[in-house]
């Protein structure tokens, strides 16, 4: 992780603790990136318990 990453990731849990709407992240909180980086993965598309290994 980058400074910047880091910088913008700890900007964003401030404005959120403040009020802001989790919808407006420039990060993702899940996955410690950019949020448009990982906008496709399955937690963010499908957010069930389908992407999760099934037990034995």
């Amino acid at each position: 992780m980058n400074k910047r990453l880091a910088a913008a990731i700890e900007r964003d849990n401030e404005l959120e603790e403040r009020g802001m709407h989790g919808d407006d992240r420039k990060t993702c909180w899940t996955h410690q990136t950019w949020a448009e980086d990982c906008a496709a993965d399955p937690m963010h598309t499908n957010p069930s318990t389908s992407h999760y290994p099934r037990p034995a």
